[in-house]
């Protein structure tokens, strides 16, 4: 049916014409002309408040879903990425009044395509549609040279996994954009031109794998979430050392729950000096006759925040912020740094653990 005729029919039979649409047709009339797009807010209003969030994502094809509060999903928008024969070719797209041009190039056998200012575009044009606070998650899972990342607003979840590797200016410009991100799961980082003050270090859930870059020292010294969860083949004794101080005279991640590092299982891991560690820190160690303490946290898994799952580890070794005497148990080995803050005070932590044998 041609959009414009749409306005030929009476309002209750135009109600029902688009209530029987999906959400991705109802979309594609909404580009059409500013009327239309008001038509649709006010037919439609009741189905857009069922919309829990929105979620961007690319793989083998670049999609937007309308995530719903019953688990349900409705596709808006879908696209293929195309393999260009010339190294550079232009491609127009236009999205409401806007108009979306950009180079599509093969890049070392591989194709990038412009799926950020599609992402982008929509983002605008849904704000007519779905209101300029729905929430918005980000899921991206693609081998690719030169892949910018989208510059979207409300971003609350992150899943990017970026083969070979992500740049520091776009992962930064991302994570400006959305400032108050809650979760985070990276692939691949190269820091060149990652503020030193980026939102990165900000968001409350961290899962990274870095691979001898500059990123697990960096979140060791600016890290200002919650959870943090890293795999990595280098980790140096002094940055542990510097962070351990700054925990303990409470200069820095006053809001840390827990921190894991551990040391892939390569041939080229360079492991920690745990002596070292240990010769500058404090480290308390509970008797061997107690049962060890096992620290117990919640933390998120995935994009959706319902699922989550409980780490744990055990250690008779802790040490105490001098502030406030607050206890964080620790594991420090070869493979492994682990810190979890227990909600206790050394005297509370120790009437509980030492009466265990």
């Amino acid at each position: 049916m041609n959009p414009i005729r749409l306005f030929n029919f009476p309002y209750v039979v135009q109600r029902e014409i688009m209530d029987s649409m999906d959400l991705q047709t109802i979309f594609l009339l909404s580009i059409c002309s500013k009327r239309m797009n008001n038509l649709i807010v006010s037919v439609e209003k009741a189905r857009f408040n069922k919309i829990k969030y929105i979620l961007y994502k690319m793989t083998h094809s670049a999609s937007i879903e309308a995530i719903n509060y019953d688990d349900t999903s409705e596709l808006i928008l879908t696209m293929r990425a195309m393999e260009c024969v010339e190294i550079y070719k232009k491609r127009k797209v236009y999205i409401s009044d806007t108009l979306i041009e950009s180079k599509w190039y093969t890049a070392k056998g591989t194709k990038t395509a412009f799926a950020d200012e599609v992402f982008e575009s929509v983002q605008r044009h849904s704000y007519g549609l779905f209101g300029d606070n729905k929430e918005c998650k980000l899921d991206i899972n693609i081998y690719a040279y030169g892949f910018r990342l989208p510059k979207l607003k409300n971003v609350s979840e992150s899943n990017i996994h970026i083969v070979p590797s992500v740049d520091g200016k776009t992962l930064d410009d991302y994570c400006s954009a959305s400032p108050n991100k809650d979760f985070i799961n990276l692939f691949g980082v190269k820091l060149r031109k990652l503020k030193g003050n980026s939102k990165l270090y900000d968001i409350n859930c961290i899962y990274t794998f870095d691979d001898k870059s500059k990123l697990v020292p960096n979140l060791l010294r600016k890290f200002a979430g919650r959870h943090a969860f890293i795999r990595t083949s280098k980790l140096d004794h002094r940055d542990v050392i510097q962070f351990l101080k700054k925990w303990k005279s409470n200069e820095s991640f006053e809001k840390l729950e827990i921190l894991q590092i551990t040391l892939r299982d390569i041939f080229d891991s360079e492991p920690v000096n745990p002596v070292e560690i240990k010769n500058e820190i404090d480290i308390k160690t509970l008797s061997e006759s107690v049962n060890s303490p096992v620290y117990n946290c919640k933390t998120r898994i995935n994009l959706n925040p319902d699922k989550s799952r409980i780490v744990s580890f055990n250690s008779h070794q802790y040490i105490v912020r001098e502030h406030d005497n607050r206890v964080a148990s620790v594991v420090i080995t070869e493979r492994e740094f682990s810190i979890g803050v227990w909600n206790l005070t050394e005297e509370q932590f120790l009437e509980k653990f030492t009466g265990n044998n």
